[in-house]
């Protein structure tokens, strides 16, 4: 906090997953700092004591509702289903994972840690070395990654990032079926059947607070835009310009000598540590939930042969299988085995 100024975290948010000890500390030393959880690691904890994608789909609606009703409506199609969902969702503090109840103005609605996943992705063969040449290595990721993307920048012929113009370009596609009707100066009311929205331009707003969370125009944004046949890049946050994309790669780290030209400091020569011969292969990924790998997809879902009934693939007799199939041992009373490829298998 010192080295950003970040003061008593004004305007700052915090991403973490339910760690208290940081949690605590960051409190303490940041008060005025916004907190978010992690919610897969919510997900996980609740998929292992309510099973079915009811719950799953509703919570996730719940997590992405923007306004404080939409967000009550969910929760209370969980609390018909289950009172004890409901209560566990609301033990973990709402305020926390739901975009109901974020604060505004801060040009991010996230609530998954994919930053640093990936970082923890690009390091993973680093992580295997001795501390300094790991240290090293991750300098230099970084200090090429920061070069790299200056680069790209700067090759850009647009004032904003290409992800967002055609974000920009699908909602553009999208808003032709809202009707938009004015109400005051740059005032609009913006409808689709029974839904209603009002959109203010000039404070960038609408009623369904996605454009404060983002710093993107929402559907309803950009169909009372278009209505006035205006560019609605040109009312995008600049946090999505490409001068702000700039400045967050205008620093260089700068280069290191070797350290056969590092200074004689008298201090001990750290010794490295003793090396330990564990049984099997180590691991240098960070270990997974299992419903947390299978909300990712990396898992084979298999089902479980209890209670089915086993029969022979050869013969087809039940009670057996062809590798522990009888008349491999023994023929039977007429001489002859089940099947001519028991036969030959034999």
């Amino acid at each position: 906090m010192d080295d950003i100024n970040g003061g008593l975290g004004a305007g700052i948010t915090l991403l973490y997953n339910e760690h208290k000890g940081l949690l605590e500390a960051v409190k303490e030393r940041c008060p005025e700092a916004e907190h978010r959880q992690y919610v897969m690691l919510i997900v996980a904890n609740f998929a292992k004591r309510f099973i079915g994608q009811h719950f799953r789909k509703l919570f996730w609606r719940a997590v992405n509702a923007s306004t404080e009703h939409k967000f009550r409506c969910l929760m209370e199609k969980i609390k018909s289903i289950d009172t004890q969902s409901y209560d566990f969702l609301i033990d973990r503090d709402p305020t926390t994972w739901s975009k109901a109840f974020f604060q505004v103005g801060r040009d991010c609605d996230a609530v998954e840690n994919g930053v640093s996943e990936s970082f923890n992705s690009n390091i993973r063969n680093a992580r295997r070395k001795p501390i300094i040449t790991m240290l090293d290595e991750i300098r230099i990721f970084v200090m090429e990654r920061i070069y790299n993307q200056r680069v790209e920048g700067i090759e850009w012929d647009l004032t904003i990032y290409p992800s967002i113009r055609k974000l920009i370009q699908e909602l553009k596609v999208k808003q032709r079926l809202w009707g938009v009707t004015p109400y005051g100066y740059k005032k609009y009311e913006v409808r689709f059947n029974d839904a209603t929205y009002g959109v203010d331009l000039i404070a960038k707003t609408c009623a369904c607070r996605i454009w404060q969370l983002t710093g993107i125009s929402c559907l309803h944004g950009v169909a009372a835009i278009s209505s006035l046949n205006q560019d609605v890049e040109t009312h995008l946050s600049q946090s999505y310009s490409k001068k702000a994309y700039l400045k967050c790669y205008n620093y260089n780290i700068n280069p290191l000598t070797g350290s056969d030209m590092w200074p004689e400091v008298p201090y001990h020569k750290p010794l490295p540590p003793k090396r330990r011969r564990l049984l099997g292969t180590p691991s240098v990924k960070r270990k997974r939930d299992a419903v947390e790998r299978e909300l990712s997809g990396s898992v084979r879902h298999s089902m479980t042969r209890m209670g089915t009934l086993i029969r022979c693939s050869i013969c087809k007799e039940p009670g057996h299988n062809k590798k522990n199939d009888p008349s491999k041992q023994q023929t039977n009373t007429s001489g002859k085995f089940c099947s001519a490829k028991h036969k030959t298998s034999f």
